[in-house]
């Protein structure tokens, strides 16, 4: 699939739906009159590693290829993120109706702006230490999708589970139990779960997306902990921990912090807060120190 092979940054394509719940769809940099609302069916992730004293210069070459996007009717939307917690890494979403659509957005921004992106890939592939792409397939019937638009949101929590092969029934049964505990714990508590169809996995891979307004969103969800688990019945929660123990390779989670500077959004999600979302001088992702992944 040369399409997802010639160039790093060509996987941050078209971005048509937020990982809070609005849609908005693109055709040939346009976006549609009437677009359908949900989460986005097919979702790409690309994890850049940075290398070390190379934050700001990559920070400025992300800053340029959103302004060329823009400035040359691009057909690429997506949400850029700096890590708070982990490696030191920023993370691309961008989302999809299909993967046609993805290969038909991309084909159209190659034409477009090809050659003069060149560019500035040549010199941003020398600020990495490492990239991880993968396309991921929406599970709606294991999610619950905010409907406020992702341009009103500021942080976002992703999780990537690993559960070991031929356990993809059981898993899908468990979460839709937990859905059922945290809808009567908390109706506001809203997220996204996808199964990883593409990417560097040996087993079934799912990533869970919760996209907040601030921390003290997420305080609260972590405060509610002990009601859930009350709500959810001791057997329930007894077997959600012997399935945890029994069938996952492991978990992941992170917190990222939205960089304007290196996103491009439709204008209909940032209109009511271009104070945020408009431009601004480029900056690096600040460096931590003694960060290291959950595991």
């Amino acid at each position: 699939m040369n399409m997802v092979q010639t160039r790093i940054r060509q996987y941050i394509a078209w971005m048509t739906i937020t990982v809070a719940g609005l849609t908005a769809g693109v055709v040939h940099a346009q976006e549609h009159p009437a677009a359908p609302s949900g989460p986005a069916p097919v979702l790409v992730t690309v994890r850049e590693m940075l290398k070390p004293g190379d934050e700001a210069a990559h920070a400025r070459l992300e800053a340029e290829y959103a302004a060329m996007q823009k400035g040359g009717n691009g057909s690429e939307y997506y949400l850029g993120m700096g890590a708070i917690s982990g490696k030191q890494q920023v993370m691309f979403l961008s989302g999809y109706s299909s993967l046609e659509e993805m290969a038909d957005v991309h084909d159209y921004n190659e034409t477009m702006l090809g050659e003069k992106l060149d560019k500035i890939d040549s010199a941003h592939g020398a600020t990495l230490a490492g990239t991880n792409t993968a396309i991921w397939r929406l599970r709606p019937d294991l999610s619950n999708p905010d409907t406020v638009s992702l341009g009103k949101m500021r942080f976002m929590e992703l999780t990537q589970i690993h559960v070991k092969l031929g356990h993809n029934p059981e898993f899908a049964e468990l979460v839709k139990q937990l859905r059922a505990g945290w809808m009567k714990t908390d109706p506001d508590f809203h997220y996204l779960l996808y199964r990883q169809t593409f990417g560097n996995s040996a087993d079934d891979s799912y990533l869970v997306v919760i996209a907040v307004k601030s921390l003290a969103d997420l305080d609260k969800h972590h405060a509610m902990m002990a009601k859930f688990q009350k709500d959810l019945g001791e057997s329930t929660y007894k077997h959600m921990l012997d399935f945890q123990s029994a069938n996952y390779d492991g978990t992941v989670s992170n917190l990222f912090v939205f960089t304007p500077s290196m996103s491009r959004l439709p204008e209909s999600w940032i209109k009511d807060d271009l104070a945020f979302w408009e431009a601004k001088p480029a900056t690096a992702v600040p460096a931590k120190k003694g960060a290291a992944d959950k595991k």
